[in-house]
């Protein structure tokens, strides 16, 4: 009777200790619900998506400059396919969730967790996320443009540039 009472009283004392090792922590609670708040899931899928798909446009371009046969045509087709794969088996949400949880709960104070929650639940908050779609192509088009604006002096900085570069270069070794 006395070995089950002691049982009784070791599971009864440690039990709330195994049950408070296996629970996350508060900390990484708020950080799976900020992460749920601004939609991370949804934005890595899209992120993974345009990534993917400007990889695959440089490639086909780079391809397309190759002049390939139809049997290389395929090959390059299955390594893409093959690449496409690798890429969505090792970036998918479910593998970057607890990275994107433990970079959060190491960088982020409980209390600066808190005042982000609160945002982020917020109407304002909320109105972020909604709204972030939007905000990045606005703001993508202007950088385009602006960078479009630069493209002369960044093709004439170039050319000085070559020109002085083969200026500096030195002279060929005369034929004896």
């Amino acid at each position: 009777m006395k070995f089950i009472t002691r049982i009784l009283l070791a599971l009864f004392l440690f039990a709330p200790l195994a049950a408070h090792a296996v629970a996350p922590s508060s900390k990484q609670a708020k950080a799976e619900e900020l992460l749920k708040l601004t939609h991370m899931d949804q934005l890595m899928s899209q992120m993974l998506g345009q990534m993917t798909e400007r990889m695959k446009a440089s490639a086909d371009e780079q391809a397309a400059s190759m002049h390939m046969t139809p049997e290389q045509k395929t090959a390059y087709d299955g390594y893409q396919q093959k690449l496409d794969q690798l890429l969505a088996s090792y970036l998918n949400w479910d593998k970057m969730k607890p990275v994107m949880v433990q970079a959060y709960t190491e960088t982020y104070t409980d209390q600066e967790l808190d005042g982000i929650l609160n945002f982020y639940r917020s109407p304002a908050g909320q109105a972020m996320v909604a709204k972030s779609p939007e905000l990045m192509t606005k703001t993508k088009t202007a950088m385009m443009q602006q960078i479009g604006a630069l493209q002369p002096q960044v093709e004439q900085l170039t050319k000085d540039f070559a020109e002085q570069m083969q200026k500096l270069a030195p002279a060929p070794a005369a034929a004896k």
